[in-house]
């Protein structure tokens, strides 16, 4: 069966989502660091017409991101609709085919040897340049596109993190200096950070605020190095009111990058500036870092900000929909949270997958449940590590439906226990990847065929809106499917 590519005809903003969407599910497939080292800085992703369009740099950038992230590009296409996308890899300039990067610093990193980094050492690794580490750091400083406190959702497990940052940022006279923040990955970290950094601007026009991650810190210091520029670098971060630097995890093995930051939080709190660090693990647990520094992170207050509840990822949820124009029914919402995965900036990439989806018509708005599930697809994130059992969705639907467990893998051929049956399909397909004949098998069926039209049935009940009596309750399909979903997760929680 041939498909058109679903972005052939699609307006200028639809295609605009779509890549917005794109990038941030290749960000969240990938994780931040590695995304940037190699789509902010070493090529440009655009779409055109159902073409996933990659210029690269340099020609060992293009075969790169050819050879190892192809296939996340392909996936994530699928789940925008995008039907046979395509992979067009491209190199921005011809003289630069022939170039290989050059290693910023790897792991081979000392003050001895920090000044000999001239050739290429780790081809892994593309070039940062001082130019380009110098056009970073001004996106950066300027300000554009910093978070606000007042987008930030404040929660029980991220309270005390909220307001500490907002006392960095705000308190006059004898203000919190060194303060460390901790946390998963997609908790908030860096909304806070740069939200602080906002603030405090805001309320100090002519104050000196920085903000930068442990990679570019890292790679501005290299690059100092090699460019014999490290008194210039120094005044740079050692002579402000406001350094802020996520991600410091990554200076861990880096020990002369380790020695200039010690140098730097102890000249900025000599001068009474304010400094702000953020990682995945608490100082403590970062691996391979000198006990000095870890010394200094403690010297200042340290906050977890932790993974948000349930509650909070439905409110959140509801938040970033609302903000997309996204109405959608407290099922689908119930839905997405299901599917989203734990972290802030999951239910973020994925609220913008749904925008994206919706952005291509054919789903209204008000099937707001069906919206959901074609724009995240079908397997349910699981709270659990392993994958979600048939025995686990039969369990389920007899809660929420009252039927027996004998009458649904039996030969019954009563309405209710037809419909739980079909419910029962509809769910294995969705939350666990078996095929129809696996299915039929763990329900006790011969055929698959069967097992298929069950569900299809199951689907057009979806569709039409269709009540039906679950226990003592009247309730549409939908609204049956998404309870008995779950029923499943809650048990498995």
């Amino acid at each position: 069966m041939h498909h058109t590519s679903a972005a052939v005809d699609c307006a200028p903003d639809s295609t605009s989502t779509i890549l917005q969407a794109l990038r941030s599910a290749l960000r969240q497939r990938l994780g931040a660091r590695k995304y940037e080292l190699w789509f902010q800085d070493n090529a440009q992703i655009d779409l055109s017409l159902g073409e996933i369009r990659v210029t690269a740099q340099t020609q060992f950038a293009a075969d790169w991101i050819d050879r190892h992230f192809r296939l996340e590009l392909l996936e994530i296409s699928r789940t925008l609709m995008i039907e046979e996308p395509q992979v067009i890899m491209r190199v921005q300039s011809s003289a630069a085919q022939n170039a290989k990067p050059q290693a910023v610093a790897g792991e081979a990193e000392n003050v001895e040897c920090a000044t000999t980094l001239k050739g290429p050492t780790d081809p892994k690794m593309p070039t940062m340049t001082a130019r380009k580490v110098s056009q970073s750091a001004r996106r950066e400083d300027s300000g554009a596109g910093w978070k606000r406190f007042e987008d930030f959702l404040v929660a029980a497990p991220n309270r005390l993190a909220y307001e500490s940052a907002r006392q960095v940022a705000e308190v006059q006279g004898d203000p919190l200096r060194l303060l460390f923040l901790h946390g998963s990955c997609g908790v908030g970290k860096t909304h806070l950070l740069q939200s602080i950094c906002r603030r405090f601007r805001e309320r100090h026009p002519e104050a000196k605020v920085r903000y930068a991650t442990g990679e570019q810190f890292t790679n501005e210091f290299i690059s100092a190095i090699r460019e014999d520029n490290i008194e210039q670098f120094r005044r740079k971060t050692r002579r402000l009111d406001l350094l802020v630097i996520d991600d410091i995890h990554f200076l861990g093995n880096k020990t002369a990058t380790q020695s200039e930051c010690l140098h730097t939080i102890d000249a900025i709190g000599f001068h009474g500036a304010r400094m702000v660090l953020a990682s995945d693990a608490h100082p403590r647990q970062i691996a391979k870092f000198s006990a000095a520094l870890v010394s200094r992170f403690l010297s200042g207050m340290v906050v977890k900000v932790d993974d948000p509840d349930r509650a909070t990822r439905v409110a959140l949820a509801s938040q970033f929909a609302q903000r997309r124009g996204l109405v959608l029914p407290a099922a689908a919402i119930e839905t997405l949270v299901d599917r989203a995965g734990a972290s802030v900036r999951e239910i973020e990439g994925a609220v913008m997958t749904i925008a994206a989806v919706h952005s291509l018509g054919g789903i209204e708005m008000g099937n707001g449940q069906i919206l959901v599930e074609r724009a995240l697809g079908r397997v349910a994130t699981s709270h659990v590590g392993r994958p979600v059992r048939v025995a686990e969705i039969l369990h389920a639907v007899c809660t929420t439906t009252g039927i027996e467990r004998e009458d649904l893998v039996g030969g019954g051929r009563h309405r209710r226990v037809v419909t739980a049956r079909g419910l029962a399909a509809h769910l294995a397909r969705e939350m666990t990847t078996l095929s129809f004949p696996e299915i039929a098998t763990a329900l006790g069926r011969s055929s698959h065929s069967t097992i298929h039209a069950a569900a299809a049935r199951y689907r057009n009940m979806i569709e039409r809106s269709e009540l039906l009596s679950a226990r003592n309750d009247q309730l549409t399909a939908a609204d049956l499917s998404e309870r008995t979903r779950r029923e499943v997760l809650r048990v498995r929680a």
